[in-house]
């Protein structure tokens, strides 16, 4: 009970402080709370909700030429058709009605050009050599796109004057000839703004960061998977995946422009498409079967879709059907994929990838549903997939870097049971030959002690019987005799313990040099092993006919080493689960180590080991 309470208290502070300094850590990441106003007519952003309403928000919307204005006409999704003329200006007005301490303007340029005027003063124009006057000016269209917002100061005393905003229109109209969409306006508080760039540049830089060592963790593992010789495709993909979230975080900021000269199609959208398919491909390097050919099919159209959408972003006539339908798959690819790896999971339950994956991803995503139910009227599917990308993402790098962590600790802990059994066989060698060597001098002994009392006795019946026994001891053979003074002591100890154990065997050829290319360690060890799992299979519970049987010979520079044994299928999945077979796999070392010429086959009732070493 007093443990439990001990554990409780450590958890509880250890959350306390994680939730203090998380607070901490996070306290830039929230801009200042002070009033600001959306001037905007039109929705700002990737796609327009279903609930949303037009709201003119007391602009005026007008050309003007000299004294004469002309009124354009609302098409209610904010933008305005009634121009004369492609290229011309035109102007939107409104009262600030609004109070701040800091009153600040921003515009969302693109490739437009401006003019700001409050009561009919100039306050800004991005062409200042022109008739800067309402009614006659004649702004030109941008052959580029300037992606910073526009920033401009107002007075102080600005609340009940008129602003009005000339805005250029695109000097070439489509079949849509005279409609115009009046810029993005915000209405912000000076030091408000401030904080926000502020806040929006900690929340890139946090992400950011995090990819960035999750790439560089999952390059370093991708490294030490080469070293050992393991390619592993998955896991590079999975740092490409972590870079290209980084680099999506890193030009997302409206502030980009100013550090970065951007390409005409939307870079953030690439990256994030990136991420997207390298994901995608990181968990098809998990799976296995039907589950890989799925989840394949649906990350090849992925990328098709993507591909197709980027053309046509290119030639500047994108598609929004076909961006909502990129969105809806590439969501539910992400959630194919969690399906699939449960299944996965399920089929081997040893998957440590899947074993945390399905689990971290499910909450994540239980969770990102939570947040789009309670707030639906801000959640659209393009903005339901950047967070589930996201949660996946992380999922996928705390799973790989575990199985890595998991697999690393099963591998050492193999290694040096490994070892331990290699030894245990060298020492059992040791141990035999010993007792051989015993035997031999006991034999030896025997036979000086026998001449003795033939040569001091005078009884004919005692000398006969003694000579008897001299004979006896002289023929004495071991049972097998192969030419090879090691492997012959290891098979008579092996072969007679198994006899012992009721176990038949079978000798068919029994050849062998005196001298092998292995080393005495790898040679005892490879047989002492391979004799224990023949034993071992032989005498296990279900065997209906116990028998070893073995073939030794040279053939063509090769000694040829062929060992069955009775075997049930039960005991041969036993010896294929982790921790098992540690004895097959020391023989597999050795194979190895000597051009690897080694074949197993198994059936429901044998199992048989196929050997060549070569004699050069």
């Amino acid at each position: 009970m007093g443990k439990w309470i001990r554990f409780g208290a450590a958890a509880l502070l250890t959350a306390l402080l994680c939730v203090l300094f998380g607070n901490v850590l996070l306290v830039y990441s929230q801009p200042m709370q002070d009033t600001s106003y959306d001037l905007s007519m039109n929705w700002e952003g990737e796609s327009q909700p279903a609930d949303w309403v037009y709201d003119q928000k007391g602009w005026t919307v007008f050309t003007q030429e000299g004294e004469t204005i002309t009124e354009l006409t609302p098409d209610g999704l904010g933008g305005f058709f009634g121009l004369e003329e492609p290229g011309q200006t035109f102007y939107f007005s409104r009262v600030i009605t609004e109070t701040l301490d800091s009153p600040t303007l921003l515009l969302d340029a693109a490739d437009r050009t401006f003019a700001v005027f409050l009561d009919g003063t100039p306050l800004y124009t991005d062409h200042p050599e022109l008739d800067n006057r309402i009614g006659h000016l004649r702004l030109p269209s941008l052959d580029h796109y300037r992606e910073e917002r526009l920033l401009v100061k107002l007075p102080l005393d600005c609340a009940g004057k008129t602003l009005t905003i000339a805005q250029s229109s695109y000097p070439v109209l489509s079949e849509n000839s005279g409609r115009v969409y009046p810029c993005a306006v915000t209405l912000y508080c000076g030091y408000a703004y401030e904080s926000g760039l502020i806040s929006e540049s900690f929340q890139s830089a946090i992400p950011s960061a995090l990819s960035y060592a999750a790439g560089l963790v999952l390059l370093a593992l991708f490294l030490w998977q080469a070293f050992q010789r393991r390619l592993a495709p998955g896991t590079l993909c999975g740092a490409a995946a972590a870079f290209s979230h980084l680099t999506a975080c890193i030009i997302q900021p409206s502030f980009r422009a100013l550090y970065f000269e951007l390409p005409l199609i939307d870079a953030a959208a690439l990256c994030r498409h990136l991420t997207l398919l390298t994901l995608l491909a990181l968990l098809l390097c998990k799976m296995s079967g039907w589950r890989r050919r799925v989840l394949g099919g649906v990350t090849v159209l992925l990328g098709g879709l993507s591909v197709v959408n980027f053309v046509l972003a290119a030639q500047r006539n994108a598609s929004i059907p076909l961006i909502l339908w990129h969105a809806r798959l590439g969501a539910g690819a992400l959630l194919l994929a969690l399906v699939l790896g449960c299944l996965e999971w399920r089929r081997d339950r040893r998957q440590w990838f899947f074993r945390l994956f399905c689990p971290l991803v499910l909450a994540g995503t239980a969770a990102c549903a939570i947040v789009s139910a309670v707030s639906p009227s801000h959640w659209t599917l393009p903005m339901f997939l950047h967070p589930l990308t996201g949660v996946t993402l992380a999922g996928a790098f705390l799973s790989a870097v575990t199985e890595w962590v998991h697999g690393e600790l099963t591998r050492r802990t193999e290694a040096r049971l490994l070892l331990q059994r290699s030894q245990l066989a060298q020492n059992s060698y040791a141990v035999m030959r010993q007792q051989n060597e015993q035997v031999m001098m006991l034999r030896h002994d025997m036979m000086h002690h026998f001449q003795l009392l033939r040569q001091t006795t005078a009884d004919a019946k005692t000398a006969a019987y003694l000579d008897e026994l001299m004979g006896q001891n002289e023929t004495i053979r071991p049972v097998v005799q192969s030419g090879n003074e090691m492997l012959d002591i290891i098979l008579n100890g092996k072969l007679s313990a198994a006899a012992d154990a009721g176990i038949a065997v079978e000798i068919i050829r029994m050849e062998a040099p005196p001298v092998l290319s292995l080393s005495d360690a790898e040679l005892s060890s490879l047989l002492m092993n391979l004799l224990d799992n023949a034993v071992e299979a032989a005498a296990a519970p279900g065997v209906a006919r116990p028998y070893i049987k073995l073939d030794l010979c040279i053939k063509e520079h090769f000694f040829m080493l062929l060992c069955e044994n009775a075997a049930t299928m039960a005991h041969i999945q036993k010896e294929s689960a982790p921790g098992h077979g540690l004895g097959l796999k020391i023989i597999r070392q050795i194979a190895a180590r000597h051009d690897n010429l080694l074949e197993t086959e198994y059936g429901e009732d044998f199992y048989r080991v196929k050997l060549a070493i070569p004699l050069d």
